[in-house]
């Protein structure tokens, strides 16, 4: 079994300074491999999120110039807001992706979880009993969408759509289409309010960042995430339970959707049927234009959440410039195209320089 030592382990997007591992042989003998060291041009050039901050400050500086709202604080407040919704649920399908598999669910999950805590909620139960009531809802359709996805072999795209619609059916025929409300003012406290001039679900995004930013590149399940995504065989053939690591990650992503539900049902004071119904294709879409690779094993938080606040940027920027509907819909298509476009070359780049240090290190 491989040891890393040195700083992080070696990463898809190669941001680390260098690279050292010990590798066990026959359980015994420790050999070394070469010390990589990177330039910080070739790490600047394999940023993972720096096209999508220059796409943001471009944007904001071109709408700026057509209407004076774009860097005023209640306008990037609205955006921030909107973009922590989306945040929550996209660290975790991020950690879907990069593991190599799909989440179409999240939409319903969502859903769910804003429902189920609603219903509680009316019902007379205490706040935490609600939260935890659309908790195991969230977790429980993540437990059907991995044991699917991974114990019964279906593919993540068929058994995630699968329960997208079965989720979606149940929880309009026992709500009969109608929303849930008023909601106790306990419950409309827990993300309705604000900490200063700052609206509190903004803290429950950076904070639920920053565990999945610490699971994922300081963890031990974390490279084991990465792992799975990049050679599920190697994972197993190393004594690692692939099929466990993924079924885990679905939970993962189930619990963060349903939370995310609580918070928006939350913060409008109310759960509504229509709630999450493009969601997932927002995750997904801030995710890979956040820089998580379509081909597993490459992604960072930190892309995720900046992919999330552009998306939220795009759709209010573009109603502030007076764009129509539609064309909102076919700029974030555009940008999602050329995301998976330049995540092809990055992928390309970052093998070629990999090879190629390996070789000057082995010969130095």
């Amino acid at each position: 079994m491989s040891q890393f030592k040195g700083g992080d382990a070696f990463e898809g997007n190669q941001e680390a300074n260098s690279f050292t591992s010990q590798h066990s042989v026959n359980g015994g003998t420790q050999v070394a491999l070469p010390n990589i060291k990177l330039s910080w041009q070739k790490k600047f050039r394999s940023s993972l999120s720096l096209p999508v901050i220059v796409v943001i400050i471009l944007f904001t500086l071109i709408g700026e110039s057509q209407n004076s709202n774009f860097l005023n604080g209640p306008t990037w407040l609205n955006i921030l807001t909107t973009a922590s919704f989306t945040s929550i649920v996209a660290c975790f399908e991020g950690f879907v992706l990069i593991s190599g598999g799909l989440d179409l669910s999240v939409g319903a999950v969502f859903l769910t979880g804003a429902m189920v805590s609603a219903e509680l909620a009316v019902k007379g139960f205490p706040l935490i009993v609600a939260i935890l009531g659309a908790l195991l809802a969230g977790a429980f359709v993540g437990a059907i969408n991995g044991g699917l996805a991974n114990y019964v072999g279906i593919s993540p795209i068929i058994a995630t759509l699968g329960t997208l619609f079965c989720t979606t059916a149940i929880v309009s025929t026992l709500s009969k289409g109608l929303a849930i409300g008023p909601l106790p003012d306990s419950f409309n406290r827990l993300a309705g309010g604000t900490w200063g001039p700052i609206p509190s679900v903004i803290f429950y995004a950076v904070g639920i960042a920053l565990i999945a930013h610490v699971i994922l590149r300081y963890s031990t399940f974390g490279m084991k995430i990465r792992a799975v995504g990049g050679n599920r065989l190697a994972v197993d053939a190393l004594g690692l339970n692939a099929k466990r690591i993924s079924m885990v990650v679905y939970i993962m992503t189930g619990l963060a959707a349903a939370f995310a539900g609580v918070l928006q049902c939350s913060y409008l004071g109310a759960g509504a049927p229509s709630y999450g119904s493009d969601l997932a294709l927002q995750v997904i879409a801030a995710v890979v234009i956040g820089g998580v690779s379509v081909l597993g094993a490459v992604g960072e938080v930190s892309g995720m959440v900046i992919g999330c606040i552009l998306l939220s940027l795009l759709s209010i920027g573009l109603l502030l410039l007076h764009f129509a509907g539609s064309m909102q819909d076919f700029v974030v298509g555009f940008v999602m195209v050329i995301a998976v476009s330049i995540d092809k070359i990055r992928r390309t780049f970052m093998f070629r320089v990999s090879r190629n240090d390996i070789k000057r290190a082995k010969s130095s």
